[in-house]
């Protein structure tokens, strides 16, 4: 995957560097993420970036419950590679609009973060994925946030 601009005025986005058939994992695992438990760890993540980096980091961060053990956890999120750039479509669009093309497949079971091709993805085609799949924006007030 390449990030760079979008031809339709959305800004940054993530696009496939070669054909990628439908099932074939896009993005795995949680290595490059930031996981902050308390909205004091987020805030002392924040200032200690540049400014600039800190609106960024805001701008993509999400909070969301994910399983711990038999339990669930609200943790915030921050990715920290270009897969940060990757745009919201819904998974089921209207006619004409753009659909999510990565994500969790009905009736699998998927680790943490991990994305696979909902179709086959031609070179070129940009990386979307369905937000409301993962991002919970209704836990920020649990962070004081």
């Amino acid at each position: 995957m390449v990030a760079r601009q979008t031809a339709d005025g959305k800004g940054r986005g993530v696009f496939a560097t070669r054909d990628i058939a439908k099932g074939e994992m896009t993005y795995g695992g949680k290595d490059n993420y930031a996981f902050f438990s308390t909205g004091e760890a987020f805030r002392r993540f924040l200032g200690a970036l540049p400014d600039g980096e800190a609106c960024d980091v805001i701008m993509w961060a999400w909070t969301q419950r994910v399983p711990v053990g038999r339990d669930f956890e609200t943790l915030i999120a921050v990715l920290l590679d270009s897969n940060s750039l990757q745009n919201d479509a819904p998974r089921n669009g209207r006619k004409g609009q753009q659909v999510a093309n990565t994500g969790c497949p009905a009736g699998k079971e998927c680790a943490w973060f991990d994305e696979y091709a909902l179709i086959d993805i031609r070179e070129g085609d940009e990386f979307l994925c369905d937000y409301v799949e993962f991002a919970e924006s209704d836990l920020w007030e649990e962070f004081g946030l």
